[in-house]
């Protein structure tokens, strides 16, 4: 395929059009002014557009990236020759879809090219696919590293071997991998799953035994305990028999001693029904009323005595004052005055007088006080019997509410005395049933171990199946490396003396020799050393020299037919000197006589170096 013109409406640009010719054209731009986005849209007019990227941090996705600045849909237009034929091939948005819409036609003649669509284009037209066409005929200053691919790797196995490009030791070696890992990968994959459940089956399995066997014995122990629970439970229906005819004769009793009880509060209520109730301070006071009168009545006694004692003395007084005079002789007694009979007779009389009044007086008041007396004693009588009669009613209602409490607590017959032996007996055969409902749950819950066995056998076939897959699987990937060597050893001599014939013409013979491992990693050997030095060590330009050199031999590998695929610099040669540049640029002047060359550069160094033999585009902003 040969690139005659592109015209794009992508980024910045709008409409713009370039036209290359058959060798080597360089393109001279300004950095800003569209060089990355012409290679970006040269890229996506063979290979389309990814709509399916998404933004990312700092980096977005292509659509968004190259959207038209002008505001118009993005859209462009690849006229190139292949097989000598000239075609245009469009891509226009179409639906909101970025670059959607596509066709391809015989210029002149309108006519669709068979075979060639939107998916297949960059394939159809190159002879490879976007990884290989990035790995060796696009290099940009950013990404001139030659690294592995699973395309670039099948259209090198291709090359070197059958001629198929749907093989890749890597991708297939990966899908070995992946099917290996599936299998067993450290402590994932099926086969540590079905040995886990192996192990696992094996566990209920001897669980399942060891539960049963004390299943036996529980069951064993249950059933002694059944027959020592019936014992007690015939002891104890013969006690619970004697116990309710004991129990119907206490409620009997309680019943009587009750209705005795009722009747007795009933008759001492209906006693005290009507009558006025006196108080302890009222008695108190009846009390102290009745000593009063019987203190009144010892009074008036004393008084009484007192004064008659008194009427006696002076009646003898009078009397021994009469008789004196007239005693015998010989009695040597003082002579009192002899007072006159008449005299000595009134105050006796008077005193006798009172003696008299103060008797009748005390008769009367005597009279009236113990009649008061009586009427108070039996008053207080009264109200003592009236008080104990009270008290003997609420004497006779907490008996009456005893003999219902008592009643209630026989009217159910009590339960019968169980002994201790009993009750540890029940108790033990609760546990012993509980146990047993434990474990036959816990054995429904393993299962038939008929079940687990045929489980087991399943699961041993099924491991004995995936490790012998594994070890098939171990087999083929170490054949798959032999083979993998062999045929790096086909193709990576081929690519280091190509690559070591660029870079020894890049160096002037400063290097004479290139290592290139198996994935691609690359150390020198400087002409004269006999220790290769690895890339890290060397100089920026003299890296992006030796990548250069890499990608025009991996261009020649994967793409012999010079006139198949362009070849695309962006930038490629920026820190090379001049005279490492100068011999750049020459070596690549010599191949565009036979491979097309695109060399897009913001230097002028290139336009000097190159002059007249190449055909040259400025683009605005780029002045010699």
């Amino acid at each position: 395929m040969r690139l005659c013109s592109l015209t794009a409406t992508f980024g910045c640009l709008n409409g713009d059009t370039l036209e290359f010719g058959p060798g080597m054209t360089l393109i001279g731009a300004p950095n800003g002014s569209g060089k990355s986005t012409w290679c970006a849209f040269l890229r996506v007019m063979l290979y389309g557009l990814d709509t399916r990227q998404r933004d990312k941090r700092g980096s977005p996705a292509d659509k968004n990236r190259y959207r038209p600045w002008s505001g118009a849909p993005m859209e462009g237009l690849l006229v190139c020759e292949h097989q000598g034929k000239r075609i245009e091939l469009r891509r226009s948005s179409l639906g909101g879809i970025p670059m959607g819409e596509f066709s391809a036609v015989y210029a002149g003649t309108g006519r669709p090219v068979p075979g060639l669509t939107g998916e297949n284009a960059g394939e159809f037209l190159t002879g490879v696919g976007r990884e290989v066409f990035d790995r060796s005929v696009f290099l940009r200053h950013s990404s001139l590293a030659v690294t592995q691919s699973r395309e670039l790797e099948q259209r090198i196995a291709a090359l070197v071997s059958t001629g198929e490009e749907d093989v890749s030791f890597s991708q297939t070696e990966e899908t070995l991998r992946r099917w290996q890992h599936r299998r067993r990968y450290h402590n994932s994959g099926r086969l540590p799953e079905l040995e886990a459940e192996e192990e696992a089956l094996r566990e209920t399995l001897q669980e399942t035994l060891a539960l049963r066997q004390e299943l036996e014995v529980l069951e064993t122990q249950a059933q002694e305990l059944r027959a020592e629970k019936e014992h007690w439970d015939s002891v104890l229906r013969s006690e619970a028999s004697h116990m309710e005819s004991l129990s119907k004769q206490r409620f009997a009793q309680a019943s009587t001693e009750l209705d005795a009880a009722e009747y007795k509060v009933q008759s001492l209520q209906a006693q005290l029904e009507g009558e006025e109730d006196l108080d302890e301070e009222g008695i108190q006071d009846l009390e102290d009323e009745i000593d009063e009168l019987y203190r009144g009545l010892d009074g008036r006694k004393v008084r009484q005595r007192v004064l008659l004692l008194l009427a006696v003395l002076l009646s003898l007084a009078a009397a021994a004052w009469y008789l004196l005079p007239q005693m015998p002789a010989g009695w040597d007694l003082p002579v009192l005055p002899v007072l006159p009979a008449l005299v000595l007779a009134v105050p006796v009389a008077v005193v006798w007088l009172l003696v008299l009044l103060l008797g009748l007086s005390k008769g009367a008041a005597d009279r009236r006080d113990r009649a008061d007396l009586v009427e108070l004693q039996d008053l207080l009588e009264n109200r003592q019997s009236r008080s104990q009669q009270a008290q003997e009613l609420e004497a006779a209602i907490a008996q009456r509410d005893q003999a219902k409490r008592y009643l209630e607590a026989v009217r159910q017959p009590s339960a019968p005395y169980q002994s201790p032996e009993a009750e540890s007996c029940r108790e033990d055969l609760h546990a012993a049933q509980r146990e047993i409902a434990q474990l036959q749950g816990q054995l429904c819950a393993l299962g038939d171990p008929a079940v687990v066995d045929a489980q087991l056998d399943n699961l041993a076939e099924e491991i004995e199946t995936l490790q012998q897959e594994y070890d098939a699987i171990e087999l083929a990937r170490a054949v798959l490396a032999q083979a993998d060597e062999a045929l790096h050893a086909r193709f990576s001599p081929k690519l280091t003396q190509q690559a070591e014939a660029y870079f020894s013409r890049l160096t002037q013979g400063q290097y004479s020799q290139v290592t290139l491992s198996k994935d691609l990693d690359v150390s020198v050997q400087e002409r004269g050393s006999v220790t290769p030095r690895p890339l890290a060590v060397l100089s920026q330009g003299t890296a992006d020299a030796l990548y250069l050199a890499l990608r025009l031999a991996m261009a020649d590998l994967v793409l012999p037919d010079p006139g198949a695929c362009p070849l695309v610099l962006d930038d490629a040669l920026l820190t090379l000197d001049d005279e490492h540049l100068r011999l750049t640029l020459a070596l690549l002047m010599e191949l565009a006589g036979e491979r097309q060359i695109l060399f897009f550069t913001c230097q002028h160094r290139e336009l000097a170096v190159c002059g007249n033999r190449v055909d040259v585009i400025q683009l605005p902003g780029f002045n010699p």
